[in-house]
């Protein structure tokens, strides 16, 4: 799924809709045209820097993959996994210092797969 993720963005995908691209192709599930277009807005931190957008999308795959009460529990431990690496779940200082995210939305790729599996 890293390679697909980061192929998205490299494409010009945003984060979120890239991650999401790329873990419908992996786990084989649809993706509506109105999931895609919502992806449009909250991309950048929601335009404000804040909440990263690829991390909703990893949310909301864990939504799609699990029966709820599972899908909380992955998205606690992914969630803790990103800031304990990352020191942050907000896009402006996720991106900070870098020319792109593709590299982080690999990464980020790999610890969703990685809370996927277990």
């Amino acid at each position: 799924m890293k390679e697909k993720a980061m192929n998205y963005c490299a494409a010009g995908e945003n984060c979120s809709l890239g991650l999401l691209k790329a873990a419908a192709e992996v786990y084989g599930f649809g993706l509506s045209e109105e999931m895609k277009h919502s992806c449009a807005a909250i991309n950048s931190g929601f335009g404000v820097g804040s909440f990263c957008s690829a991390l909703v999308a990893a949310v909301m795959i864990f939504g799609i993959l699990f029966p709820a009460e599972e899908a909380k529990q992955k998205r606690l431990l992914f969630l803790m996994k990103i800031r304990e690496k990352y020191g942050t779940l907000d896009c402006g200082t996720l991106s900070a210092n870098r020319a792109d995210c593709v590299d982080l939305i690999g990464e980020m790729a790999e610890l969703l797969e990685e809370s996927i599996a277990l």
